[in-house]
């Protein structure tokens, strides 16, 4: 299932905005150019002073009568089309003979290329680019456009937010694809102070380090921070301790793995079924589904009573005609109403049988029986790259976790093999995933899903195909880049389980940049939605609310109540209050929770 957010048409350049791009642009061309354009100035000035004051007029030819005349007639004598008769005096033979040839050497050199130059930004266009980048301001600059960079640029404009784009590869595939989006790329190392210049560093509200190379990113960091001091970076890293050093010095939530923010959904999905996004919340999992209300179901009724009775939230709601409806606990979920649902990961399968149909009337009689599991499931993981392994880390941990069955090549990455040989109970088995006796020895006869997560999107499909024929029924969970790819496997194959890591992580990477201090992220209903912790001031409105009131005064979901003796209630109920003091985990969109931060 592709979870890429619905685009918002591409960004046309607004008038005013491409007038201030040709001005600067223009001055651009100046600077390149003064030289040879000041060289013709010169020539047609003295040319025209001869002209109209010590130029030996007859009747005949006149001298020209007032400079406008006399630049008049330089200007035909630049082009060798000028009437008057030739001086005899040296002075003025120099100035007949040398006005043309240097005048035509400096037009066609200087002025003529810097007109084509002005009109033809197709000709110029990473200078192009950098004329459009003088025009932001409060934008976001995204480094490195590769797999997480282009996604975080794409989800920065769905989500309304622009963005400035610095690539060393201009050949890049993914180039055209950005300058589509009306995305200015600015073509040069992102460690270099006057790139981050050109991509109006000093002008923006954050910048995003997303190489895949974690020295990379900080030494753009650093740089960014040594041209503006205080500037909310956000780095892509790997190293879980880079990260926990990272964000001691440049604040909390500033650096993310993208296989650890993709990781939990990723293991989800293996163990699980129609999971969009999972959220990691104070030791457990918090999965995002969605749902189509069946005709009396115990979906169907006011939203307050929905939750409680289910031990949900409702994210989003939709009527069957398409209209969004505003989040109330007081609105009503119909038959063929369209819902996106956060709850805990257990009750996510239990979500799809209080939605069977007629479930509210005779809910003994008319629910389906739960499907049966192993006392143990077992899934097979194939691939140990990076995000191989933190699914097998994240699977590890659930409570009680799955039989895990590591399928890998020899040539894997030993310090991933050596990690996990050290979890109890782990199975490796080495070997090609999509070799049926591999699948075969790994245990697929009885496994109950199959997650294929290399880095190679036509490997983990090969993977996926061979283990569908081994076991038609059995869940498939691939990992893939391309969009695309994605929506057609659903069609073609039945493989509707299907995740991008780069697209998992951008959403945080960007909600990031754009209020800071942001856990998790993720699209529900065309909003880009974070999860923030809080600590409640006193004198803050949310205090002495209830979590009902909380959520219809702000439009703000409070999924978590932290202790102060570290106990945590997720999910609390509707009429829980908030209390001075209390930290909160909310969810909502990000001018919600810029605004909620705001009044503290």
């Amino acid at each position: 299932m592709s979870r890429r957010p619905t685009s918002r048409a591409h960004r046309r350049l607004s008038l005013w905005r491409l007038l201030r791009a040709n001005l600067y642009d223009f001055g651009l061309l100046l600077r390149e150019s003064w030289l040879a354009l000041a060289g013709f100035a010169i020539v047609a000035l003295l040319s025209t002073l001869y002209l109209a004051l010590l130029y030996p007029g007859t009747p005949e030819s006149p001298r020209p009568e007032g400079p406008a005349e006399a630049l008049y007639e330089t200007l035909k004598l630049l082009t060798l089309q000028s009437g008057l008769a030739f001086p005899r005096e040296a002075l003025g033979g120099v100035i007949f003979f040398l006005t043309p040839l240097l005048g035509l050497a400096l037009v066609v050199q200087s002025v003529l290329n810097f007109g084509r130059l002005l009109l033809d930004k197709g000709s110029r266009r990473e200078a192009w680019q950098v004329s459009l980048a003088s025009t932001y301001r409060g934008h976001v600059v995204v480094c490195g456009l590769g797999r997480v960079g282009v996604r975080v640029v794409e989800q920065l404009a769905a989500a309304g937010y622009e963005a400035v784009v610095v690539e060393l590869d201009w050949g890049s595939e993914f180039v055209a694809r950005v300058l589509a989006h009306g995305v200015p790329v600015i073509h040069g190392d992102a460690r270099e102070p006057e790139v981050l210049r050109r991509a109006g560093v000093v002008r923006c509200r954050a910048l995003v380090a997303a190489i895949n190379g974690d020295l990379l990113n900080i030494e753009i960091a650093l740089g960014a921070r040594a041209l503006r001091p205080g500037l909310r970076t956000i780095l892509r890293v790997f190293s879980e301790e880079l990260d926990r050093n990272l964000e001691r010095s440049l604040g909390p939530n500033t650096a993310f793995s993208a296989s650890a923010l993709a990781a939990p959904t990723f293991a989800a999905a293996a163990v699980s079924r129609d999971i969009d996004i999972v959220l990691p919340l104070a030791g457990t999992l918090l999965g995002v589904t969605q749902l189509t209300v069946e005709p009396d179901s115990r979906l169907a009724g006011f939203v307050r009573a929905v939750e409680e009775a289910e031990e949900v939230r409702v994210l989003h709601h939709q009527t069957r005609g398409g209209r969004a409806v505003a989040r109330s606990l007081m609105s009503q979920l119909g038959a063929g109403d369209r819902v996106t649902l956060l709850s805990q990961l257990p009750r996510i399968d239990a979500l799809r049988l209080a939605n069977a149909r007629g479930s509210k009337l005779d809910f003994p009689a008319t629910a389906s029986p739960q499907p049966p599991h192993e006392a143990q499931p077992s899934v097979i993981v194939c691939g140990l790259g990076k995000v191989g392994y933190r699914v097998v880390r994240q699977l590890y941990r659930l409570s009680p976790p799955p039989r895990i069955v590591v399928v890998r090549l020899a040539d894997g990455r030993p310090e991933f093999i050596n990690k996990i040989n050290r979890l109890e109970g782990m199975t490796t088995v080495t070997g090609d995933a999509r070799d049926p006796e591999v699948l075969r020895q790994a245990g697929i006869d009885h496994a109950t899903a199959v997650a294929a997560l290399t880095a190679d999107d036509l490997l983990n499909l090969q993977v996926g195909l061979a283990a569908r024929e081994l076991r038609p029924d059995i869940p498939i969970v691939l990992r893939t880049f391309s969009d695309a790819l994605a929506e057609r496997l659903s069609d073609l194959v039945g493989i509707r389980t299907t995740y991008s890591t780069s697209a998992l992580a951008a959403s945080t990477l960007a909600a990031a940049a754009v209020i800071g201090d942001v856990r998790h992220a993720f699209f529900v209903g065309g909003e880009l939605m974070a999860s923030v912790r809080f600590a409640v001031p006193e004198s803050h409105p949310i205090a002495g609310a209830s979590v009902a009131q909380v959520r219809d005064a702000h439009g703000a979901h409070i999924i978590a109540m932290h202790g102060a003796q570290g106990q945590v209630r997720v999910l609390p109920p509707a009429d829980a209050r908030i209390t001075a003091g209390d930290e909160v985990t909310l969810l909502a969109t990000l001018d919600t929770l810029s605004r909620v931060r705001g009044e503290a």
